[in-house]
């Protein structure tokens, strides 16, 4: 008897070392195997988030055990304490350490693949004690093709800390229930370890105790139907004493309340959480002892059921009292669920059942495959296994997804998150649905070797096969499809920053000073004290970190959303500057932050650019009206020619049309469209340096930046008065050097009103473009024009003529250095 046993142990294991292993090469093919190509045609990691984790890791390396806690390289001219977590930071680090600092990139980009095939093993164990052991097997499948924002974010490349969020949240969840269903409290100190670990990834993480300590109130007000126990409570106190070890020697390493930085915040929490546990402690002792007895109503079971329910009541009321920054940081996390204004315009904040302003459920599948369907299907069997079975570790789960699917709701990066949901709970609801078509039985048969006795329904084996078919084929073709590129920097952005760290000024400086661990100013909020001959770099905010590790320099603006500034309120920034319609408007912001440089790319120009508006202008209406002028529609004609109508009742007959979003008048007299539009053709302080390669060649390709040209030629180059532009894509980044121009002074002929001055610029991609600029006759018949441009430069790009000055009749010529324009010279021309 015993030998049968363990012969049935045996295939038991056997068979979970097959799913294991299914689910190792299904993560390995999607994650890693799909993605390779793309990720070797061009080495780069995906997103932004990821760049910024190669920086702290590259100087952690540099100082190591030290690592940036305030990062003076971002944010200029203030800096920014990062909030970044210490464990990616030392994993990466010594990871690196060990195979080699030359394979830096390489071993960066299989990180978040680790990611992928570590939660494998968590999600197991925490639906095997709490479903049982098929909707484990189940989750372990689905959790390793899940597409979406969960493959996206442990995809190759994408070295970020939101794979890991889920892992150890997991994992803590998994080994709380594990210590539960045990019921031995040393068992709570491996979720105490994990729960440390998902707090020292993710600074908010700390806030899942407190969804920990919803849970064990709940239970113990429940607990005359629930299996809850003193044991629990002690538990719980240990775990949460484990992670405030774990927490405590990185409390203090940013000097302020925050719920995303590494702050005393979180140890209040924590120890509020602790606290809470301990008078909760306290009533279970006093219940044990009959205290509740002496209460005058009607049963000890009412007493100690309101002593509870006031427990967290009286800790809002306490923190209100004593820690209002507390509260107040606390009650930001509301901002999570319901964003607004510009934050509105990043993608990943946006509500998850929304596109266009409609309720839509194409997010889901496009996240969850039809793994999503079924797990909605699995929280409502939940509900019902809670009431049937009235387990404390089914209500924990429960209570988990529910808050994650608010969470979802609120803003769509969190599908990362419910990603594990869905794995869990689709599980659910599959295993019944399998357990109700008595596929376990058949499965017992297989491994007992007596398949041949057993009496099988073809049509419920049928019927089995098509609900698993249902719920892993269409998520693994989405998984699948999507794992084949990783997104990420392009060639023309990785060249241009390239390029500007080796062609710009203090290239050696930059190079030292990246790697050198700040000091924390003394007053945050004011300007940090740089070594002289810094400066910096303005571009979107999108693009910050890609400034930062590739091209050495000092962004204003960073995707922690640090520097976009607004209109309202005169905040200076990214927006406010770009959207800026006159020169002296942008200069003021320019001087302000220390740019030296600007750099805009296609998207800035198109796309990004309502995200630019909305920001500066802190209205999406606003933002319409300004720099829109609603739709029209682009068309081509039956002959081949292209062109734009305001309306369909100008259409040539024949034509293809596609509607379009018009930029108005007013989007063509801001800095963006003067930069990248025009080429910062008339602009007197800004001139070209660098630009890329185009977004496309060749011939009948149309592009958004010559649509734009297109539609500024037709609709308002009579308007604005500025030169007809050339409707061609030119390159997809351009570097500017924000300079303090030469200027030319002199007197002009008696008879004439205006000034003409011009010369024919060459870029280094060998674009002819003009550069033109007239200015009014002021009294005494004086004159004087500033110019961005140096036929003597250093730059590639340059001026191939002189400078021809008109008036009237007489034209002189000018050369100019690039001292000259850097440092603001004076030449003196006289036209008479």
């Amino acid at each position: 008897m015993l030998w049968c046993f363990r012969l049935e142990m045996n295939k038991e294991k056997i068979l979970l070392g097959f799913v294991f292993f299914a689910a190792i090469l299904l993560v390995l093919y999607l994650h890693l195997v799909n993605p390779w190509n793309d990720f070797v045609r061009f080495e780069r990691f995906s997103g932004n988030d990821p760049w910024y984790y190669y920086r702290l890791i590259d100087s952690c390396l540099k100082n190591f055990p030290e690592r940036l806690w305030f990062d003076a390289f971002t944010y200029y001219p203030y800096g920014t304490y990062t909030h970044f977590g210490p464990f990616l930071v030392y994993f990466g680090a010594i990871l690196v350490k060990i195979f080699g600092y030359d394979k830096i990139k390489l071993i960066l980009s299989i990180i978040p693949v680790l990611g992928a095939l570590f939660i494998i093993f968590p999600i197991y164990l925490l639906t095997r004690e709490s479903f049982g052991k098929s909707a484990a097997i189940i989750a372990a499948l689905l959790i390793s093709v899940m597409p979406g924002q969960f493959l996206g974010r442990s995809i190759l490349g994408f070295n970020d800390h939101h794979i890991w969020e889920v892992f150890w949240m997991v994992t803590t969840l998994a080994l709380y229930v594990y210590a539960v269903n045990s019921g031995k409290i040393r068992n709570y100190a491996l979720a105490g370890l994990a729960y440390g670990l998902y707090i020292l990834t993710w600074a908010p993480g700390t806030f899942f105790g407190m969804l920990i300590l919803v849970f064990v109130i709940l239970s113990a007000i429940l607990r005359w139907w629930l299996n809850f126990n003193e044991t629990m409570i002690k538990g719980t106190m240990l775990m949460v004493s484990v992670a405030i070890l774990i927490y405590l020697p990185f409390s203090t390493k940013t000097p302020y309340f925050s719920t995303a930085h590494y702050s005393p915040l979180q140890l209040l929490v924590l120890f509020a959480v602790l606290g809470s546990l301990f008078l909760l402690l306290v009533f279970e002792i006093c219940l044990k002892k009959g205290l509740y007895a002496k209460i005058p109503l009607k049963s000890d079971k009412i007493s100690y059921s309101l002593s509870v329910v006031l427990l967290p009541a009286v800790f809002v009321f306490l923190s209100f009292l004593f820690f209002p920054q507390l509260v107040s940081s606390i009650y930001s996390i509301v901002g999570v669920i319901t964003p607004k204004g510009g934050a509105l315009t990043i993608a990943e904040v946006q509500p998850f059942f929304t596109l266009g302003g409609q309720f839509t459920l194409s997010p889901a599948y496009r996240n969850f495959g039809t793994a999503f369907f079924f797990a909605v299907l699995g929280i409502l069997y939940t509900v019902y296994l809670v009431l049937k079975e009235k387990r404390t570790s089914i209500l924990l789960v429960l209570l988990w997804s529910i808050v994650m699917f608010v969470f979802l709701a609120g803003q769509n990066r969190f599908a990362y998150y419910f990603a594990a949901v869905t794995a869990v709970m689709a599980s659910v609801f599959v295993s019944w649905m399998l357990k109700k078509l008595e596929i376990n039985k058949l499965v017992n048969k297989a491994l007992e070797r007596s398949l041949r006795k057993a009496d099988i329904s073809y049509i419920k084996v049928t019927f089995a096969i098509l609900l698993v078919i249902l719920v892993f084929y269409p998520t693994f073709v989405e998984a699948t499809n999507q794992s084949k590129y990783i997104g990420g920097i392009n060639k023309q952005w990785y060249e241009a920053l390239t390029w500007m760290r080796n062609n710009t000024p203090n290239a050696k400086f930059y190079d030292e000073y990246y790697y050198e661990i700040y000091k924390p100013p003394k007053n945050s909020g004011k300007p940090y004290s740089y070594p002289n001959g810094t400066y910096a770099v303005m571009s979107w905010w999108d693009y910050g970190h890609w400034i930062e590790a590739i091209a050495h320099r000092i962004p204003n603006a960073n995707p922690f959303q640090q520097g976009i500034g607004s209109k309202v309120g005169k905040n200076p920034g990214a927006a406010p500057f770009f959207t800026a319609f006159t020169e002296e408007e942008a200069n003021k912001i320019a001087e302000r932050l220390g740019v030296k440089y600007v750099v805009s790319d296609v998207e800035m120009a198109t796309g990004k650019f309502y995200a630019m508006a909305v920001w500066a202008e802190n209205s999406l209406d606003a933002a319409w009206n300004i720099y829109y002028a609603g739709t029209g529609y682009l068309f081509i004609t039956p002959e081949g020619k292209v062109g734009i109508a305001q309306m369909k009742y100008f259409i040539p007959p024949g034509s293809k049309a596609l509607q379009i979003t018009l930029p108005s008048e007013n989007y063509y007299r801001t800095m963006e469209a003067r930069l990248h539009i025009f080429d910062g053709n008339g602009l007197k302080r800004y001139r070209m340096v660098y630009e890329s390669e185009p977004e496309a060649k060749g011939k009948n390709v149309l592009t958004m930046e010559m649509v734009y040209k297109l539609v500024y030629d037709i609709l308002y180059l009579n308007k604005l008065k500025l030169p007809r532009v050339n409707v061609s894509s030119t390159g997809y980044v351009k570097v500017f050097e924000f300079v303090k121009g030469a200027k030319i002074v002199g007197k002009a002929p008696a008879n004439v009103s205006e000034i003409f001055i011009n010369t024919t610029i060459k870029t280094n991609q060998g674009r002819i473009i003009e550069y033109t600029q007239k200015v009014k006759v002021k009294p005494g018949n004086r004159f004087e024009i500033i110019v961005p441009y140096a036929q003597k430069t250093v730059y590639p790009v340059k001026p191939i003529t002189p400078y021809y000055i008109k008036a009237g009749n007489i034209t002189k010529t000018l050369t100019l250095s690039d001292a000259d324009v850097e440092n603001g010279n004076v030449i003196e021309i006289n036209l008479t």
